[in-house]
């Protein structure tokens, strides 16, 4: 993991670490390999050098902030998790609570209203199960053959960033076939801790002074590589959820992916147009003040 106190800064920007889950500790080969989901000892490790050190501000500081155009207080920094997974409130929040350190979810509603897992955990989960196969990826007519723990890592990485980068990949028929390749049946949704997702109830229960709830589409879709009328069925829909069994009315999302080429003018036109005040990238990097907050960095931990 990164030295975070080291991202730090003294001339008035802030940094926006980016997190995913935390777990109690690492039970998986394969799963995980990305350390998305952080032990549990790492995170509270990593927030207690952070409070010695710097100065904890909420997402609506940062925006505030943004706003003004002043400069923050020196080693201002801000803590963010992407999807909603249940790990976030059962793990992670007593020890922000119990440091004083405010945070912000962004939620993909299906993911919290159908328990459902993302296109890659779904991909994790199987190559965590099969011992030795073979794979035919779609944009290779050369099967690839994976069986060691390098192996299945190698090739996920080679598949997270070819549907990353290519508009024109059917990711759900992709996951489909990878389970009928190594004959497994699909899952959509898992109780691992790596896959569980916050309830309707918990996403309510975060919001408190400092902490807030955002959108973060409906299907974790890239955002930019829709069509209009999807775009607006995805910030709609994930919109309203959230107001519906949560109450919660936010002015916060998060691009899904959230690379440069993961949203564009038309996406942050359609997020203003529903009141969205700020959307945090997936870029690294810092914010110095008066940073446009449809553009803000963060630091992605793992």
């Amino acid at each position: 993991m990164i030295n975070l106190v080291d991202r730090l800064q003294e001339d008035g920007g802030v940094v926006i670490f980016l997190f995913h889950g935390v777990i109690e500790k690492q039970r998986h080969q394969v799963r995980n390999y990305t350390r998305k989901h952080l032990p549990m000892a790492d995170f509270r490790a990593a927030l207690e050098a952070l409070g010695r050190r710097g100065r904890p501000v909420s997402m609506d500081d940062v925006v505030a902030g943004c706003a003004s155009g002043r400069p923050f207080p020196p080693r201002s920094f801000a803590i963010t998790f992407d999807d909603g997974f249940e790990n976030n409130a059962s793990v992670a929040r007593p020890l922000l609570d119990d440091m004083g350190i405010p945070a912000t979810v962004y939620v993909t509603s299906r993911f919290v209203d159908e328990g459902g897992m993302s296109w890659i955990d779904r991909i994790e989960w199987a190559f965590e199960r099969v011992s030795r196969a073979s794979v035919i990826l779609p944009w290779s007519p050369k099967a690839v053959a994976i069986g060691s723990i390098e192996s299945k890592i190698s090739t996920l990485q080679d598949i997270r960033l070819e549907v990353k980068s290519n508009p024109a990949i059917d990711v759900d028929g992709l996951v489909s076939d990878i389970f009928r390749q190594f004959d497994l049946e699909e899952v959509r949704s898992s109780n691992d801790t790596l896959d569980k997702k916050m309830s309707w109830q918990q996403v309510r229960d975060w919001v408190a002074p400092g902490f807030s709830i955002g959108g973060h589409s409906h299907t974790h879709a890239i955002l930019s590589f829709l069509s209009p009328a999807d775009l607006a069925w995805e910030l709609d829909h994930s919109l309203d959820m959230l107001l519906r069994h949560a109450d919660i009315a936010t002015k916060h999302y998060s691009y899904p992916e959230g690379l440069a080429h993961c949203y564009s003018p038309q996406v942050i036109t359609a997020l203003k147009d529903r009141g969205i005040t700020c959307s945090p990238t997936a870029i690294d990097g810092v914010n110095p003040p008066g940073s446009d907050p449809f553009h803000l960095r963060r630091v992605m931990v793992s």
